[in-house]
């Protein structure tokens, strides 16, 4: 009986939240849920390795989590990724299946209906949210024939104090405007999300040298800097872009963000209004 579709379907039916069930490492059925939490198509869900879905960072452990389900009815891990905080809950239904409920641990990520948009987009520009734009530069470093990618991350300097003087609402109009400047931009292949209230990311499929990325960090930082209108008066405001090449080896999705956010950090201490240029 735990082999038949139906029985699978009408157990992940019953199910709240998002659920899969697991036949040793592969994803044999998926609800309707599950591919919202990850941000991945169903169809790129169902049939591949439980551990395709996690960082490589994470698999080991994800790997030896199922293998002791062997000797265990139940057992719980927490997998919190730069782009993927999740815990997976698992319990085994049969000889040969586990069943998994899987849980996003960041309260903007909760499954449920109010949430529900917020999951792979951003509520203020609508772009693609933090943890969309890092799964995919996750796929595009590991797929097969990688094309090559830079980034491009931009950061509003004077945020804060556009809040403090304007209002949130103000700082929104800000962003949403930043955000609309740069996806004129950018190409069809490229993507660009909101990586947190200040900060947003592109991801690039360039061959560009150093001074040809240069020169658009510069144009693009004067564009994106341009005073936004707000209540019939501009709002006036620096920003700081990093421009970073990726090599034919790139680092772990973990270095790439640490680094990026270390430059954000710099440029903040430094007054912002800066062009920064890294291999990655």
């Amino acid at each position: 009986m735990a082999e038949d579709p139906e029985w699978l379907t009408a157990l992940l039916r019953c199910m709240p939240g998002a659920a899969m069930i697991l036949e040793g490492e592969e994803v044999k059925a998926v609800n309707a849920e599950l591919p919202e939490l990850f941000g991945i198509p169903r169809a790129r869900i169902a049939g591949v390795p439980l551990t395709d879905l996690i960082v490589p960072e994470q698999q080991a452990g994800l790997a030896q989590t199922i293998e002791r389900l062997e000797a265990s009815d139940a057992c719980a891990v927490r997998l919190a990724t730069n782009f993927q905080p999740i815990q997976l809950i698992m319990r085994r239904i049969s000889e040969r299946l586990v069943v998994i409920s899987a849980r996003s641990t960041e309260t903007e990520h909760q499954l449920s209906a109010a949430a529900r948009g917020s999951l792979t987009h951003d509520s203020v520009t609508g772009l693609a949210n933090r943890y969309f734009v890092l799964e995919e530069l996750h796929r595009r470093l590991h797929r097969g024939g990688a094309q090559p990618m830079a980034l491009i991350a931009v950061w509003i300097d004077d945020l804060d104090a556009v809040i403090e003087e304007r209002g949130s609402r103000a700082a929104e109009q800000v962003c949403r405007q930043v955000s609309e400047r740069l996806s004129t931009r950018l190409r069809g292949s490229d993507l660009l999300g909101r990586m947190d209230d200040r900060s947003f990311l592109a991801l690039l499929v360039s061959d560009s040298d150093t001074d040809e990325l240069k020169t658009v960090a510069d144009r693009l930082r004067d564009e994106v800097s341009f005073p936004v209108e707000y209540d019939s008066t501009l709002v006036s405001f620096t920003s700081s872009v990093l421009v970073a090449t990726i090599g034919p080896k790139p680092p772990s999705i973990d270095r790439i963000v640490s680094k990026v956010e270390a430059v954000g950090q710099k440029a903040l201490a430094s007054g912002g209004n800066r062009t920064e240029i890294e291999h990655l």
